[in-house]
């Protein structure tokens, strides 16, 4: 299956003017009727949470207020992708396609899952100028990080972390997105936690399917990618200014190696800003990282530094 990433993710929010506002601050770029779009034209898509065309609400977790991730819809390449999709799923679940020609069912797990040919964007970044010791290639120039106005802004959507209820259900939807779709392990963190990319896709994980605490389910959290460090304190720098609450980071995440900042949302759950992931091709074999030896999945962060710190979970 062509399945390339993430395409659009759509929430069921209580206050659609402060969620909004959030997407802005984080340099979301508004397309109107409630549409929030990064540099490559992936969607953020606001609703509120009693909008009837919304799949039903599948979250439990700590910090569910009523707010969540209601369904994401995965870009592919072309209209026999999707009907190839259509035809495989059609053979044990509903499978229903909208007015947008977006298809819509479920994962083994009952979250919202659909898919549309892409209509995205290419968005190519320059290299960057870096003067490591002994190798200066930046020569009379200030850096561009340096710049105090820059504009830092999500170049796309990254990926999506799904909660299992336990270790078993997390390996078996891991299994359907494995043999019904066509995506691939990356990695698996204690047979609990199943990193995945799509086909199409050469990024480390464009989901992460774990079971984070006992009974949860649902959206914890989504990721957008900015292009280096520099944007990612710019503009994480800017949404603490504008009140939002950090939750973990900056730092860099040891799976997948990407860069990372996470915030508290009004959407529910968290956002994380990330830069840097791996690059992975078919010759990468899937690692089984066992957590008891390898320890917490950060290999450094600015703060929290309490060791009893969980990803995720309310403080």
């Amino acid at each position: 299956m062509n399945i390339i990433g993430i395409e659009r993710v759509v929430y069921g929010v209580q206050d659609l003017a402060a969620c909004g506002r959030y997407l802005t601050d984080w340099g979301f770029v508004s397309a109107g009727q409630g549409e929030y779009e990064t540099a490559e034209k992936t969607v953020v898509r606001l609703r509120a949470q009693d909008d009837a065309s919304l799949p039903a609400i599948r979250h439990k977790s700590a910090f569910f207020d009523g707010s969540c991730g209601r369904e994401v819809i995965w870009g592919v390449d072309s209209g026999d992708t999707l009907s190839a999709i259509a035809g495989e799923l059609s053979r044990d679940r509903i499978v229903t396609e909208d007015a947008e020609r977006t298809l819509h069912s479920q994962d083994d797990a009952g979250n919202a899952v659909g898919f549309c040919v892409t209509k995205r964007v290419p968005v190519v970044q320059p290299p960057l100028a870096f003067n490591l010791v002994g190798a200066p290639v930046r020569i009379n120039m200030p850096a561009d990080g340096a710049a105090k106005n820059m504009v830092a802004r999500p170049l796309r959507i990254n990926h999506v972390v799904y909660m299992a209820v336990d270790g078993e259900a997390a390996q078996a939807n891991a299994r359907f997105y494995q043999s019904r779709l066509g995506f691939k392990l990356s990695d698996n963190v204690g047979d609990h936690g199943f990193f995945m990319r799509p086909g199409a896709s050469h990024d480390h994980h464009n989901i992460l399917v774990e079971a984070i605490s006992p009974g949860s389910f649902g959206i914890q959290h989504t990721a957008y990618e900015f292009r280096d460090l520099d944007h990612i304190m710019h503009r994480g720098r800017h949404l603490e200014e504008q009140g939002w609450k950090s939750h973990n980071g900056p730092g860099r995440h040891t799976v997948g190696s990407n860069l990372t900042w996470y915030f508290w949302t009004p959407m529910g759950g968290l956002m994380e800003l990330i830069s840097d992931m791996d690059y992975l091709t078919d010759d990468w074999k899937p690692r089984f990282i066992d957590p008891k030896v390898a320890g917490r999945p950060i290999a450094w962060t600015s703060r929290p530094s309490s060791e009893s710190f969980r990803f995720g979970v309310s403080d």
